[in-house]
C-alpha cells in the first residue's frame, strides 16, 4: 500500500469527510487505504451527510481499483455494527486484526491520521 489514511474519531465529521475526500484524491495516483478504527468505523455506516449539512462525499470520483476500505475488525464487532448496512458494497472492504492494521501502516510511503 502506498498511502494510509485512518480515521479514529468524529466520523459524522467534516473531518472525516476531508479524510475520504483526500483518500479519493489519492486513489487517481496511488495505491490506498482508508483504514477505520474505533469510533471511525461509524463513518461506513449508511448515514446521510447532506442531513448533517455536508456534501455527499458518497458521489466522489475515486478510482475504486487503488482504494480499498480497512477496518478494525474488533472495534466493528463491539460496536454492533452490521456488515450489510455499509455504504462500500461497491468497494474492497477488509476486516482485520490491530496486528495487521499495524503492518499496513508500516509499509505504507505516506500515513494521515484523522
Amino acid at each position: 500500500m502506498d498511502a494510509a489514511v485512518v480515521l479514529k474519531s468524529d466520523p459524522f465529521s467534516w473531518k472525516a469527510i476531508q479524510a475520504y475526500k483526500i483518500a479519493t484524491a489519492l486513489s487517481f495516483k496511488l495505491k490506498v487505504a482508508f483504514i477505520a478504527i474505533k469510533e471511525g468505523v461509524y463513518f461506513l455506516t449508511d448515514w446521510s451527510p447532506c442531513e448533517l449539512g455536508y456534501e455527499d462525499f458518497k458521489n466522489y470520483k475515486v478510482n475504486k481499483e487503488n482504494l480499498i476500505f480497512v477496518v478494525d475488525k474488533d472495534d466493528f464487532t463491539v460496536r454492533g455494527l452490521d456488515k450489510a448496512k455499509l455504504w462500500t458494497e461497491d468497494f474492497t472492504l477488509q476486516f482485520l486484526e490491530e496486528k495487521d492494521i499495524a503492518h499496513i501502516l508500516e509499509e505504507a510511503k505516506l500515513v494521515g491520521v484523522w
